[in-house]
């Protein structure tokens, strides 16, 4: 009996070392039409880490070696995941609908509870900031504006002591807040010209990207994007844009985890807001990854190309698409003619609202060799055709109907609604994002009205 009892104890053992070396997943998803998989985020691209297997109906389980927690995604593709951290706990569960897994539940996971609190935490200390700025920007005497900064210094301690606390919780959540702790100027801006120069070096003040664990951080990208895209909208030239950002990213080496979710966040960010500036750092990306991720290098190159045909001067992507009666129209059919791609929606309130004013140059010079193009991002049909007949939108209109996805959108860029591109009898463009008075005069110009 003893020399049977000693195998069995040392199975049991290696049962049991197995089991613990195991994190598993545990997911009740109802209704995927599509298989589901486990996706990390490298800065270019969501790649597949595996397949989920499906145990029976709308049960699903993941199982991958223990090892310090790392964010992946669950879901169907990048446009229907949710982020989930793994690694550390024996068993999490997911639980949900495929149709909108953004909006699953992760339960029996402290680390991700104990996210969820810190995100929330960090939001609401951002938007009491954005409050605390607004008030400061609408008080004119220094007595007022005086209690605003007392308040933005109390602020500034409430971030610091979240701070403390993340760096106690977990070795994720220190590096996560660090980068997402911009202290006052006001407070804090002592040394500096003016608050455009605080903001472009200190905006990631307290983080120290040397630390491997920034690589593996899908925050990074999108601090890196929220840097940027202020920059860019801030009326600074694209030279000094350049400047700072090269000066943000110049202690990663290129070619590094860190480096390349840095950098792509860069070029998420500009390639919407300034042309010069995201065909800069496009091509950095291409010459630092060319040889390490070509596929991505391939893409950025195609991202380029495409930017430069939107820019003024470019020649504008050919298309077609069908019209309300199902027959395809076609860029090309409006060759000779001034044409204005007009992007919209019937759900979508300011395009509605310019629409009057689309209406009023369209018959002002409609006779004159100038053509309408709508294109809807509907993807209810007769919600788009009763849009059009409410608002007299009397020009040819084309819509693949499948909302924010419409295929001449994504090949325009389009990223929000009203967007227009005016393009000339030779098929340039001639401007982007024209309404109301710029319109007008635009258009005035061209035809010597």
């Amino acid at each position: 009996m003893y020399k049977l009892l000693i195998p069995l104890f040392v199975l049991w053992a290696a049962v049991s070392v197995t089991i613990a070396q195991e994190a598993v997943v545990e997911v009740n998803l109802t209704g995927c039409q599509e298989p589901l998989s486990l996706l990390q985020f490298d800065g270019s691209q969501f790649y597949p880490v595996q397949a989920i297997t499906e145990v029976n109906d709308d049960r699903y389980q993941i199982g991958l070696p223990k090892q310090d927690a790392a964010f992946f995604y669950i879901g169907t593709s990048p446009s229907n995941m949710t982020p989930i951290l793994l690694g550390e706990e024996d068993t999490v569960r997911l639980t949900g609908n495929c149709l909108k897994i953004s909006a699953a539940k992760v339960s029996d996971s402290p680390l991700n509870a104990n996210y969820r609190v810190l995100k929330t935490e960090m939001n609401a200390l951002k938007q009491e900031g954005v409050g605390l700025i607004r008030r400061y920007q609408s008080k004119r005497d220094s007595a007022s504006r005086a209690t605003v900064v007392a308040d933005m210094k109390a602020l500034d301690e409430k971030k610091l002591d979240l701070l403390r606390k993340a760096e106690k919780q977990h070795p994720l959540f220190g590096p996560i807040v660090r980068l997402n702790t911009y202290l006052s100027y006001h407070n804090h801006g002592e040394g500096y010209g003016n608050e455009i120069e605080y903001f472009a070096k200190e905006y990631f003040g307290l983080a120290d990207f040397s630390e491997p664990v920034y690589g593996k951080l899908p925050w990074v990208f999108e601090g890196f994007k929220e840097y940027a895209n202020t920059l860019a909208s801030i009326g600074i030239s694209a030279e000094r844009q350049q400047q700072f950002i090269e000066q943000a990213i110049s202690g990663m080496e290129p070619g590094t985890p860190v480096h390349k979710l840095a950098l792509s966040g860069v070029v998420s960010a500009l390639k919407q807001k300034n042309g010069q500036s995201f065909t800069y750092f496009a091509r950095a990306f291409i010459e630092a990854y060319k040889e390490k991720d070509p596929d991505a290098a391939a893409s950025m190159y195609a991202q380029i190309e495409q930017m430069k045909a939107l820019l003024e001067g470019g020649t504008a992507p050919s298309f077609s698409q069908a019209k309300p009666d199902g027959a395809e129209l076609s860029l090309a059919d409006f060759r000779g003619k001034v044409v204005l791609l007009d992007f919209w929606a019937s759900w979508c309130g300011p395009c509605r609202r310019e629409n009057p004013n689309v209406v009023k140059v369209y018959e002002k010079y409609k006779d004159k060799g100038f053509e309408i193009l709508g294109i809807s991002l509907d993807s209810n049909r007769d919600k788009w055709l009763k849009a059009i007949e409410a608002d007299s939108l009397t020009w040819p209109h084309v819509s693949d109907l499948k909302g924010w996805q419409n295929e001449v959108a994504q090949l325009y860029g389009v990223r929000s609604i009203p967007h227009t591109v005016l393009i000339d009898a030779e098929g340039q463009v001639i401007a982007n994002k024209l309404r109301g008075p710029a319109l007008e005069a635009k258009l005035a110009e061209i035809f010597g009205e």
